[in-house]
């Protein structure tokens, strides 16, 4: 069964910005049985695909990201930051690529988390990534500047995918990124909420094996 195997999920790449420590991170990741990209892989919302062309650092990043896609069963789930994320990864990398809303694997579900934010689930990301990529900053430049609005914003998120579970009991582990805050959380009904970070400045992904789920930190 899948769920005594190892999946890594990382969320929240966002190529060309992703530190270039996941460059030798990728060679980590191939030895998973199965790798889930948890949305905003690419910053489409403030770059183009000819931006991420253009960048050396951009083809660094996707190289690597080509490596764990040869090596081993990959999933791209959609953010906000890159709606059509299939279509963007084809052009960038050459290959065919799907990307889906949400995942289910068994009794997991992946979503990238954005659906569960009050202020960003309504919101057209595709006509925003063409008109205004300008008006949208890094979350970690968010974080440091007002630590504890963040963490407000962060709760409301979580709300929303605490009751998600409560309707969902067919899921007994969600996977999210969006908040660029690794995290675990356990409910009394025994489901978790893990929360896999980022690749700006967290550097942290989710492990899940045999049923154990953990933050992994470069």
């Amino acid at each position: 069964m899948i769920t005594n195997k190892r999946i890594i999920c990382i969320s929240d790449l966002h190529i060309p910005y992703t530190s270039q420590y996941f460059i030798p991170f990728a060679d980590y990741a191939c030895r998973a049985d199965k790798v889930i990209f948890c949305g905003d892989t690419l910053d489409l919302v403030r770059c183009s695909i000819k931006d991420i062309k253009n960048s050396s650092v951009g083809q660094e990043l996707l190289e690597a990201l080509k490596k764990i896609i040869k090596s081993t069963p990959t999933v791209f789930i959609e953010g906000n930051h890159d709606p059509e994320l299939g279509k963007g990864l084809t052009e960038l990398l050459g290959m065919e690529i799907q990307s889906f809303p949400f995942c289910r694997i068994g009794r997991i579900g992946f979503a990238h988390g954005f659906q569960f934010d009050p202020l960003c689930k309504h919101w057209d990301w595709k006509l925003l990534s063409k008109f205004a990529p300008w008006f949208f900053n890094p979350p970690s430049e968010w974080k440091r500047r007002d630590r504890e609005k963040w963490k407000e914003k962060i709760g409301q998120i979580y709300a929303e995918a605490f009751s998600f579970l409560e309707k969902a009991s067919w899921c007994r582990i969600l996977v999210i990124g969006h908040t660029h805050y690794p995290s675990i959380h356990t409910l009394e009904t025994g489901q978790k909420l893990a929360d896999c970070g980022d690749w700006l400045d967290s550097r942290s992904w989710i492990e899940i094996e045999k049923g154990k789920v953990e933050i992994r930190t470069l």
